[in-house]
């Protein structure tokens, strides 16, 4: 989808945001000036969500967005990291969640998912609306902290300053998007839980304490150590990586001995698929 599509539909039609889903990442994160130059800047500016005028090349009336709020979510394999992270950092990958978790085996489920009622309850979300201002122009509602919470929002920016401070490359960019993160996850989930609940009770009016909490845990505690992983495996050569790949199998196997032609016939490790590359991960870097 190109800038100035996105941009119409915001202006136009979706006034409220959009949600962009992309199954492949890296296509995207690296196809993104391919049709515009100021492609990156866009969507460095999405993230705040505030006015955005776009320039057509077509018409000499531009496109005036009043909220640029979009929101991309996706996935990409492990070996694309190093591509899609090259280059100087501009901000935007920081302005990501990364998550890149172990898989959990697979099971099939034996309960039917409520889907009536998740249906009903996000429906609770879809018809939430704008509100007129003392101008009658429609804008967003604004939701603070309530007070105890934001003595807790200082205490996290300043844990998070002081992290950044120790960080480089794209961990340093990551961490100092971290406390704005966990304001907008704690907004999220307080209105998870709102249209979760029984009843007709009005949308929250402020962020409780114990949703800013419940969001600062799941940044510090999760998406950073994801963050870690993710911007560490994409600094690391394609030797470390292939190293890595061949140790974690043998901690989790455990075999007696490893023979190559088990390893390529049988075993099928990702980036290890000849002798060539079998021998030179056992004799590189174990990371």
């Amino acid at each position: 989808m190109t800038v100035e599509r996105v941009a119409t539909l915001l202006a136009y039609a979706a006034p409220k945001g959009l949600l962009i889903t992309r199954d492949e990442l890296a296509g995207w994160l690296l196809g993104l000036t391919a049709y515009n130059d100021a492609g990156r800047a866009f969507w460095i500016e999405a993230f705040g969500g505030r006015p955005y005028r776009v320039e057509r090349v077509k018409s000499p009336e531009p496109i005036i967005v009043p909220r640029l709020a979009v929101a991309v979510s996706g996935s990409t394999q492990p070996e694309k990291l190093a591509e899609m992270f090259a280059g100087p950092d501009d901000g935007l990958l920081g302005r990501f969640i990364w998550s890149w978790p172990e898989p959990p085996p697979f099971r099939l489920s034996r309960t039917t998912p409520g889907i009536a009622w998740a249906i009903e309850a996000l429906d609770r979300l879809r018809l939430l609306d704008l509100a007129p201002d003392d101008k009658g122009e429609m804008k967003p509602i604004n939701v603070p902290l309530v007070e105890p919470a934001i003595t807790m929002m200082e205490r996290f920016g300043q844990d998070m300053q002081a992290a950044q401070q120790e960080a480089g490359g794209l961990l340093r960019s990551a961490y100092g998007k971290a406390r704005g993160i966990a304001l907008r996850l704690s907004i999220v989930l307080e209105y998870l839980w709102w249209c979760g609940r029984d009843g007709y009770e009005p949308p929250p009016s402020s962020i409780s304490e114990n949703a800013l909490a419940a969001a600062i845990d799941m940044v510090a505690d999760y998406f950073m150590p994801m963050a870690m992983r993710v911007y560490g495996d994409a600094a690391a050569t394609k030797a470390e990586r292939a190293a890595a790949t061949l140790a974690r199998w043998i901690m989790k196997a455990k075999p007696d001995t490893v023979h190559v032609r088990t390893l390529q016939r049988t075993v099928r490790l990702p980036g290890l698929n000849t002798a060539e590359a079998i021998h030179a991960a056992a004799d590189g870097p174990m990371v």
